[in-house]
C-alpha cells in the first residue's frame, strides 16, 4: 500500500511539473521565488543550454594538448612561430569561425532557449594597454564579438547568460581563469576590484536595451579557501558587482557561485542582497539524484530562490548520465547548462573539430615531441584549422545532443 502511495505521488508530482513548467517559452527570463519566469507573460522556465567554452578562452585539453592550457600560453606560442602580425589574424579568424550565426540557429531548433557567454577580461581590457586606475581602455573589436552574439541571440530568441570565465587578476590561480599562477583578484584587490566592477558596468551598460540578456555570472569557480585568502571577500565582492549592474539593470538575474569549484555557498550566506539571485553550481560529473542536489536545494528552499546547474557535462558515449541526469533536473525544475558546444575531435559535445595533420604537427612541436615547423608552414596549418572550427567541417554527435533530455538534434540543419 505504502509502495503504491508513493508510486502515486510521484506520477502527481511529475504532472504538476509538466503543467507548471512551460517548455517552449523563450527565455527571456527573471527571477519569482524559486523559479526562472518569462518577464512578460510570467510563465515558469527550465534555463537549457550550453556554454561557449574554448572560444575566447581557450583551454588546452579542448585543443588535445596540456603542456600549454590556457589563452596567454597560446598566444604566446603562436607569436613565437609566426609572429606577432599573422597570430592577431589568426586569433580573428578563429573567434569568428568558433562560434557562428549558424552555431546558435542550430542550438535554437533543438530546443536551447539559453547561452552561457564565458568572458576573458583581456579580450575586452587590454592588459598591455589598460591604465592602473581609471579610466579604463578597452578592446572594440572584442566588445564587436559580443555584439554579434547579442545580435545573433535577439534574432533566434535565446537568451544569454554572460559569465566571467576569466576575471582581471583571475579569480583563480588555474588555467581556467586564464591567470599567470596567482589569483590576483583577491591578492591584489585594490587594483583588480575595480577593474572587475568597471567591467560589468561596461558590460551591462553596452547591452541595457538588449531583451535577450538573461543575467550575470558574477565570478566562474573563485577559489579562496585552498590558497589562504578569507573567504568572506567572495560575498563582499558579489555585493558589490551586483550594486554596479543594478545601476544599469534592475531586472537581469545575478547568477553566484561559490567557492571551491562552486560548490561550496556557506560564505555567501544569507543569500539575501538582491530579489534576483541564483544559485549557480558547478558538479562534474551532473547531479542526477536527490542526494547530489541535496546541499543545494537546501538553499533553493531556505532563500526561495532558483537553482541552475551552470556547468557540467563531459560525459562520452553511450551519454547514459546525461540522459538520467537532465531528465532529474526537469523534475526537479532545475536548470542547466552543459559545458560545451564544440571542443576538438572529442564526443562529450555537439560538435567535434577535426584536427588537420598540420595542427597536430604544431602540437606534437609545443609537446617537446617534434622539430619546429617552419613560419610558412605554421601559419597555413593554423590558419586552415581556425576556419575548420566552423561547425559546417565540424563532426556533428546527435545523439550527444539527443541525450540532454529534451532536446532534439532531428531539426538540425534545417530552416
Amino acid at each position: 500500500m505504502m509502495k503504491n502511495r508513493n508510486a502515486a505521488q510521484i506520477a502527481l508530482r511529475f504532472l504538476f511539473i509538466v503543467c507548471v513548467f512551460n517548455f517552449n517559452v523563450d527565455a527571456y527570463v527573471t527571477t519569482k521565488g524559486k523559479y526562472f519566469v518569462d518577464r512578460k507573460s510570467g510563465d515558469t522556465v527550465i534555463l537549457r543550454g550550453f556554454g561557449l567554452g574554448g572560444w575566447l578562452l581557450p583551454e588546452g585539453y579542448m585543443w588535445g594538448i596540456r603542456k600549454i592550457d590556457r589563452p596567454r600560453q597560446f598566444q604566446r606560442a603562436i607569436e613565437e612561430i609566426i609572429g606577432k602580425e599573422k597570430a592577431e589574424k589568426f586569433w580573428k579568424l578563429y573567434y569568428e569561425n568558433y562560434v557562428t550565426e549558424e552555431d546558435i540557429a542550430a542550438m535554437k531548433s533543438w530546443g536551447v532557449n539559453s547561452i552561457r557567454v564565458p568572458i576573458l577580461a583581456s579580450f575586452l581590457q587590454p592588459e598591455e594597454q589598460i591604465n592602473v586606475k581609471p579610466p579604463y581602455i578597452y578592446s572594440e573589436y572584442g566588445f564587436s564579438r559580443l555584439d554579434s552574439i547579442v545580435s545573433w541571440c535577439s534574432k533566434y530568441q535565446v537568451g544569454i547568460i554572460w559569465d566571467m570565465h576569466g576575471a582581471p587578476g583571475s579569480q583563480n590561480a588555474e588555467n581556467i581563469s586564464d591567470s599567470d599562477g596567482e589569483a590576483k583578484l583577491w591578492s591584489q584587490p585594490e587594483i583588480y576590484w575595480p577593474r572587475c566592477k568597471d567591467l560589468w558596468f561596461q558590460i551591462a551598460k553596452r547591452y541595457k536595451n538588449k531583451e535577450c540578456i538573461i543575467g550575470y555570472d558574477l565570478l566562474n569557480e573563485p577559489l579562496l579557501i585552498r590558497y589562504g585568502f578569507d573567504p568572506s571577500l567572495l560575498r563582499k565582492l558579489y555585493i558589490e558587482l551586483t550594486s554596479v549592474i543594478r545601476l544599469i539593470d534592475t531586472e537581469g538575474v545575478i547568477f553566484v557561485e561559490g567557492d571551491d569549484w562552486a560548490q561550496n555557498f556557506d560564505m555567501l550566506e544569507p543569500l539575501d542582497w538582491d530579489k534576483h539571485l541564483a544559485v549557480a553550481f558547478h558538479s562534474y560529473p551532473p547531479v542526477s539524484d536527490s542526494v547530489s542536489l541535496d546541499r543545494w536545494a537546501k538553499l533553493r528552499d531556505k532563500y526561495n530562490i532558483p537553482l541552475w546547474h551552470g556547468e557540467t557535462g563531459e560525459q562520452g558515449p553511450p551519454y547514459t548520465i546525461n540522459i538520467k541526469a537532465t531528465k532529474f533536473l526537469e523534475k526537479q525544475g532545475v536548470s542547466w547548462s552543459w559545458w560545451t558546444h564544440k571542443k576538438f575531435d572529442r564526443e562529450t559535445q555537439p560538435w567535434s573539430i577535426i584536427r588537420t595533420k598540420g595542427f597536430l604537427k604544431i602540437l606534437e612541436y609545443w609537446n617537446g615531441k617534434a622539430e619546429k615547423p617552419s613560419g610558412e608552414d605554421a601559419e597555413k596549418w593554423l590558419f586552415e584549422q581556425a576556419v575548420l572550427t566552423n561547425s559546417k567541417y565540424c563532426n556533428f554527435l546527435p545523439e550527444m545532443v539527443k541525450s540532454l533530455y529534451p532536446l532534439n538534434p532531428q531539426t538540425h540543419g534545417k530552416k
